[in-house]
């Protein structure tokens, strides 16, 4: 049975206090994951006990890590029966067994152990026919998918600049739709969901994203018109050598 926790007069945990690596799947096939906490100058009870959940989809686990003077981690951090890529939050709770939540980080990515700090988490799954597909379990925390009946697909979603240039400005486009149209996040929000995707956008597109009018429609219509603009510059600052693959493919 999962306890309620009561979310009045928390702390927000800044999201650089945190951070979170997923590690190589053991025997069992399951991967396990690592956190650092820093919970320093934050005005919590020592005994505050902290809890990090784990959550994809429908599924969720959550795991105590010890108290705030002695961040303690469990002996088995598996992320059991969790679907790829899950997001995480870290709670501090009351110690004295109110289910009072002290403090809490949201929307927390995870890194991968050994590899890069991609945005965009990559999985071979069986894909039957398709080549590749975006899954979007938790709100900025999309995931996508390869066919692992193709030798090398991952390979080539990473390295192979041709099959990229035909793929990721595509995929943006999707998050970015999912982000701004379907979710209709606030891009001014920076702790939201999809802040760190908006802030990757304006590191190749700096103009500012139309917000909220009286008319939805025109609003959506508008930040269709931005992903286009952001998905362009993206294109032509990522994959310069896609002009020439497009000569090629022509002839």
């Amino acid at each position: 049975m999962i306890r309620r926790f009561n979310y009045t007069k928390r702390q927000r945990i800044e999201n650089w206090r945190v951070t979170v690596c997923i590690k190589n799947k053991d025997d069992s096939h399951a991967p396990s994951f690592d956190a650092k906490i820093n919970l320093e100058h934050m005005d919590l009870p020592p005994d505050a006990q902290i809890v990090i959940e784990a959550k994809r989809e429908r599924s969720s686990r959550r795991f105590h890590w010890g108290t705030v003077a002695s961040p303690l981690p469990p002996q088995d951090s598996r992320l059991t029966d969790l679907p790829p890529n899950p997001s995480f939050r870290v709670m501090v709770v009351a110690a004295d067994g109110s289910g009072r939540l002290l403090a809490l980080a949201d929307h927390l990515k995870a890194r991968r152990a050994g590899g890069t700090d991609s945005l965009l988490w990559l999985e071979e799954k069986d894909l039957g026919k398709e080549v590749w597909r975006l899954d979007f379990g938790a709100q900025g925390n999309p995931t996508m998918f390869v066919n692992e009946n193709i030798s090398g697909i991952s390979e080539a979603v990473r390295q192979d600049d041709a099959f990229r240039s035909l793929v990721i400005p595509e995929a943006l486009r999707a998050i970015l739709t999912r982000a701004l149209i379907i979710d209709d996040c606030d891009p001014d929000d920076d702790a939201g969901p999809w802040n760190e995707w908006l802030d990757f956008v304006h590191e190749f597109y700096e103009n500012n994203i139309p917000v909220a009018s009286d008319d939805e429609g025109e609003e959506a219509n508008e930040r269709r018109d931005w992903i286009d603009e952001a998905v362009d510059a993206f294109a032509k600052q990522r994959f310069p050598a896609s002009d020439q693959y497009s000569k090629t493919w022509r002839q």
